[in-house]
């Protein structure tokens, strides 16, 4: 399974943040349904992880998971 995202976005975090997105993302290539999908507001319909303080959003299609977003947790809309 092929993993997409922006690496500039994710240059930006802190490195502890990085360091647990890092290993979730490792884990996406093998189980890329694993986490749950968010069932209402903005991101409905994406699945999510949490890496430190931030919510890592993204969509499964058959040959790839494209990370389509990184939100800080405190953002009450997403």
């Amino acid at each position: 399974m092929k993993i997409l995202f922006a690496a500039a976005a994710f240059a930006e975090l802190p490195q502890p943040t990085k360091n647990r997105a890092a290993s979730s993302i490792e884990l996406l290539e093998e189980h890329p349904r694993m986490y749950p999908v968010r069932r209402r507001g903005l991101m409905r319909g994406y699945r999510y992880f949490a890496a430190g303080r931030h919510l890592i959003y993204y969509k499964v299609s058959s040959q790839e998971v494209r990370i389509t977003a990184i939100i800080p947790g405190a953002m009450r809309r997403a």
